[in-house]
């Protein structure tokens, strides 16, 4: 399970829906990274067993399988809206749907066969731009399905290494309107927790700023990069800086902040080059 990795459209990470418990996600990013984007429809069959499922939990259950279907019947009466589905359709604002259409359940056999909602499968098969892609790896050891959450729209903007996200339209999307209306409990419970996991556990480093309007925070600032690059490499091709360092950044610039993030670097002015 540490190779399947999933391929989403950006406006499926952009979607509404409520945040689902972590085995439900990590269930759904099963589904996702077992199929075959290039092959999958409506009716393709995906096995998900106990033993991969238990292979993605980060604490060890007692009954697995009941954990399994457990999270399988509350993914299937999950739904998604999709905003702008059509844009050469101005009458459609949006489509919702369920994420999965049908559930086959095996005695004894520690098996469960799903299929994809016919709704989803153009946010997830034969994408040819405009998706992300990452590795359930990177998120498997999440405790906050927050995280989960706020990591698909961070790594969505890899090439960048910033952004902006609208206090607003985040409730919104997550479905949290009338929840946390403090904004400390808010920050607390929700985007606090999803950087742990994302800072501990996941390939990028994430900080978070806020801007305000007047006295109210109205929206969050992350800046963030992919750590993998960094750790796994003696020396940083000019390559892999570039993909961390933000448009119009110069060299010293990027080593300035990587620094700045808690990463010990030399910068060699002569060679253009990150070393450890």
């Amino acid at each position: 399970m540490d190779n399947l990795k999933v391929h989403k459209h950006n406006d499926l990470i952009r979607a509404k829906y409520s945040v689902m418990t972590m085995p439900e996600q990590l269930l759904l990013l099963a589904i996702i990274g077992k199929s075959d984007p290039r092959e999958i429809t409506a009716e393709t069959l995906i096995e998900v067993t106990v033993s991969e499922f238990k292979d993605l939990l980060s604490s060890n259950r007692k009954d697995s399988y009941g954990e399994l279907k457990k999270a399988v019947k509350r993914l299937y009466n999950r739904s998604v809206v999709i905003d702008n589905p059509d844009p050469e359709d101005p009458r459609l604002s949006s489509t919702e749907t369920r994420w999965v259409s049908s559930i086959n359940y095996f005695n004894g056999e520690g098996l469960i066969q799903l299929n994809l909602a016919p709704k989803i499968l153009p946010y997830l098969a034969n994408l040819k731009d405009n998706y992300t892609s990452f590795f359930v790896r990177h998120v498997a050891n999440f405790e906050s399905s927050y995280g989960v959450r706020l990591y698909e729209l961070l790594i969505q903007w890899q090439a960048k290494g910033s952004r902006e996200i609208d206090i607003d339209w985040l409730r919104e999307q997550w479905q949290l309107q009338d929840k946390y209306p403090d904004m400390n409990n808010f920050k607390n419970r929700v985007i606090k927790p999803a950087l742990n996991d994302i800072n501990e556990h996941s390939n990028l480093w994430v900080k978070f700023g806020q801007r305000k309007r007047g006295r109210k925070i109205v929206a969050f600032q992350f800046e963030f990069g992919l750590k993998d690059d960094i750790s796994t490499s003696k020396t940083l091709t000019k390559k892999q800086a570039d993909s961390l360092a933000k448009v119009g950044e110069s060299y010293p610039e990027l080593y300035a902040r990587l620094k700045k993030a808690g990463y010990k670097i030399k910068y060699s002015e002569k060679t253009k080059s990150l070393k450890f």
